[in-house]
């Protein structure tokens, strides 16, 4: 049995044109047996600054995490059988340019910094920068094209993995059917450096928002940086559905299935129900039931049920 406790808190502060924001948070995890997963306390430390200027904005981040690397993915690839430590800093820098009435052009820069206190695991540093410009072809659609450029490099120490580079060029589009419903399309390929595997990548999402009932469901082949070493394939499929019982009260069902190609192919699939009730605008309590299973070759499935609830002040504006 396990209990967790997630205290978090949040400040954002505007000045003129000037966004801040201030995230402190904790993952307290007590286990009733520490032989399978330790007594944790992980911290989850984040700070932003943006900027708005009269034809986009620009602005940087960053946030340090600290999470355990069974019971939770590692950087989206799966689930490890170790206890072990992930320690991840990020930092981003990101700017929005209004080029006309119709185009935008926008950059965000990544840089992930992880490491891991097991030897099955390797530590690395990830460095990406993505350019998109997004043109809007009618009140209704627009059409985008982007390109992505990442390095991987591995830990000093790491045996067995190589930098390696990723090249993938994306074109896309996004349509508004109606005011409640829309859809965005984007079809790409990824080209790995050392290897030289060249692979199709894309996705295709739909997003519904009524006046009760919001729902999406979206499916996507993408790349990630793996603590295996290199880039993993990562094959996804979500959906959730939610319904408005009433102002206060919210029922809701999501599911999640991803397929991980990457040096250990294992697949993960989580299904949950979930109920939330608003006690006043500051107070809300929510309840959920979670499975989760993984299958991998080699390795004996493994079947979990998890019950939450969770408690959510916020604090009023000062």
């Amino acid at each position: 049995m396990r209990t967790i406790i997630e205290p978090r808190y949040s400040l954002v502060g505007t000045f003129d044109r000037d966004e801040w924001r201030l995230g402190l948070g904790a993952h307290v995890l007590h286990s009733s047996d520490t032989s399978v997963l330790g007594n944790r306390e992980d911290p989850d430390l984040s700070l932003g600054w943006r900027r708005e200027t009269e034809r986009g904005h620009f602005g940087l981040s960053g946030q340090y995490i600290e999470s355990s690397t069974l019971s939770g993915t590692v950087l989206d690839t799966g689930v490890v059988t170790t206890d072990g430590t992930q320690k991840l800093s990020t930092l981003t820098a990101d700017w929005s340019y209004a080029l006309s009435e119709r185009g935008t052009l926008d950059n965000e820069t990544t840089y992930n910094h992880a490491r891991y206190d097991i030897p099955s695991l390797t530590g690395f540093d990830e460095y990406a920068n993505t350019l998109k410009y997004t043109y809007a072809w009618s009140e209704r659609t627009d059409v985008f094209t982007s390109m992505r450029v990442r390095r991987y490099e591995p830990e000093q120490t790491s045996a067995g993995a190589v930098a390696t580079n990723s090249y993938t060029p994306t074109i896309g589009m996004k349509y508004q059917f109606s005011d409640q419903l829309e859809t965005v399309v984007h079809l790409g390929v990824s080209q790995v450096s050392g290897s030289g595997q060249r692979r199709g990548e894309g996705g295709v999402l739909l997003n519904y928002r009524g006046l009760r009932t919001d729902a999406s469901l979206s499916a996507e082949r993408s790349t990630v940086a793996s603590a295996e070493g290199g880039f993993a394939e990562l094959d996804m499929i979500r959906g959730s559905w939610s319904y408005a019982l009433s102002e206060l009260n919210r029922v809701g069902v999501d599911a999640a299935w991803q397929d991980s190609k990457g040096q250990t192919p294992n697949t993960l699939q989580t299904y949950s129900i979930w109920g939330s009730r608003q006690f006043s605008p500051f107070w809300d309590l929510r309840l959920s039931l979670m499975y989760k299973e993984r299958q991998q070759n080699g390795s004996p499935d493994a079947q979990a049920t998890i019950a939450g609830l969770t408690l959510t002040y916020r604090f009023p504006d000062l």
